[in-house]
Parts: structure tokens; sequence; C-alpha cells
């Protein structure tokens, strides 16, 4: 399917389901210059994909601790983030906790995300140094 098809099926997706509404997954799609570490760019796909997010009202959730989710794995690499997840603000209300991280990526080319809607921030006691 190309890029363009696929964004016209995310908007015909949205049209049939109203309310809280997230979409994760490859979307082999960038949005910024700063999702590449390169600076060869398809613009026009670029300003696409952030006008049918715009058009969806999505916003992204913030991926802690990884700038890139995909290497192609060579000498010098090109590094982008193709990985994301989008949310609405009526689900990022229902979750307001959520916390998507990213497991190193073994095998695959691809970092694997992992999105926890309940996350148990506070593990454990706090470090503390106290000096005598």
């Amino acid at each position: 399917m190309d890029k363009c098809s696929f964004l016209q099926e995310l908007q015909d997706i949205r049209d049939l389901h109203a309310g809280p509404w997230m979409v994760a997954g490859d979307f082999n799609l960038i949005v910024d210059p700063q999702d590449k570490n390169q600076a060869v760019l398809h613009r026009r796909m670029m300003g696409r994909f952030r006008r049918t997010l715009s058009n969806l009202d999505l916003k992204e959730v913030y991926l802690n601790g990884r700038r890139f989710t995909w290497s192609n794995e060579r000498a010098q690499p090109t590094l982008e983030k193709l990985d994301r997840v989008f949310t609405t603000v009526d689900w990022e209300d229902l979750f307001p906790d959520a916390f998507l991280s990213a497991l190193s990526s073994g095998p695959s080319d691809h970092y694997p995300l992992v999105l926890s809607l309940a996350p148990d921030l506070h593990r454990g006691r706090r470090f503390q140094f106290q000096s005598f």
C-alpha cells in the first residue's frame, strides 16, 4: 500500500469510529526533520503526514528514552523515528499516566514500543545521600 493511500485509510477509519482513539505502529513516515539523522527528506510526505495528524486531531505520545526507533544497521546507519503512538485528547484524558518506552531491538531493525497505561513509576525508595 502506498503512503498516500495509507493516510487516506486512516482518515476513513477515523470517520467510522467516534470517541477516544489511539493508533500505534510502524508508520514508515516521519513528522519532523529531527526524526531522521540524515538530511535526505521527503518533505512533501512529511507535510501530508502532519496535515493528516492535524485533521484527525491526533497528538503524539512522548517516547521516553529513545530518539529513533529504526536503523538500517549499516556502518554509518540511517536512523529514523518510524514507530509511533498517536492519540486524541479524549483518549489522553482517559489515560493521563500513559508512558511510552522502547525495548532493545533484538533481531529486528525496529525497537519495539511498550505503552503502559498505568505505569508504576514509584518502584522503590529514592536514593538519598546523607553526609556524616
